[in-house]
């Protein structure tokens, strides 16, 4: 078994040949089961910014990088928990992707914005190089139901509705305010995942949500909630003040 990173980000554009990510979202689960989400703003130029991308994610409504900083570690309900150089919110984001298998909504879009960022300042890629799409494994998982005599359904077909194929695993894809938010859609992948790998129930992903760490946003400063496994570039050896780094430092 290897971690997981259910992830998504809100960009500026569809291409990243002109646009960048600015909202970077990763629930990282590592394979006892643990879990902890990330949130991150990022400051990026607009001079080639889609407005529909910026509309579709809400930026003008939702950004919240105070000036003078490139990022921040941002609170579920939009509040700036953390300001961030960019050395440091590289190093998270290495670190909470480290060694995991990517899942996600169409997850090659948001790779591809992930490598310009982390290879713009000479990162190395954290990641599993095969992601997990939901909505391919949804259709799978719906199509095997199609086919089955004990479980018939409607056979799927190509362009895929990952909402239609969501609501096929009895997972209600998010609403508004919720949709196009870089966490609300990690969580979306995550619950879809979970519906077809674990058969988890929505009432069961009601109760589990979070894994053990509870589904709480991990801070850069204090003590982390989640024990890291040796050779995770997060851990240390004092693992009972397990503390986040003060700068950057992986490459």
């Amino acid at each position: 078994m290897t971690a997981l990173a259910f992830t998504d980000t809100e960009t500026t554009h569809l291409d990243p040949q002109f646009g960048d990510a600015w909202e970077i979202a990763v629930i990282r689960r590592d394979t006892d089961g643990t879990e902890v989400e990330y949130l991150w703003q990022v400051r990026v130029p607009l001079y080639h910014a889609d407005p529909e991308a910026l509309a579709v994610g809400r930026y003008r409504e939702r950004f919240a990088v105070s000036a003078g900083w490139d990022a921040a570690e941002m609170n579920e309900d939009g509040t700036v928990r953390a300001r961030l150089t960019m050395p440091e919110l590289l190093h998270d984001v290495q670190e909470a992707m480290w060694q995991a298998v990517v899942v996600g909504s169409n997850p090659g879009f948001d790779i591809r914005f992930l490598t310009k960022l982390l290879q713009e300042h000479n990162r190395k890629l954290p990641w599993h190089y095969r992601p997990v799409d939901i909505a391919t494994l949804a259709a799978g998982y719906a199509q095997g139901l199609a086919a089955s005599s004990q479980y018939p359904g409607e056979a799927v077909t190509v362009p895929y509705s990952s909402r239609g194929l969501s609501r096929a695993v009895g997972v209600e894809p998010p609403g508004e305010g919720v949709a196009h938010t870089a966490l609300g859609d990690a969580r979306w992948a995550r619950d879809v995942y979970d519906a077809v790998v674990l058969r988890r129930t929505a009432a069961e992903r009601g109760e589990t949500a979070g894994g053990t760490c509870g589904a709480k946003l991990t801070p850069r400063s204090g003590t982390r909630p989640c024990v890291l496994p040796a050779g995770h570039p997060g851990h240390h050896q004092d693992q009972h003040t397990n503390t986040w780094p003060n700068s950057g430092g992986a490459s």
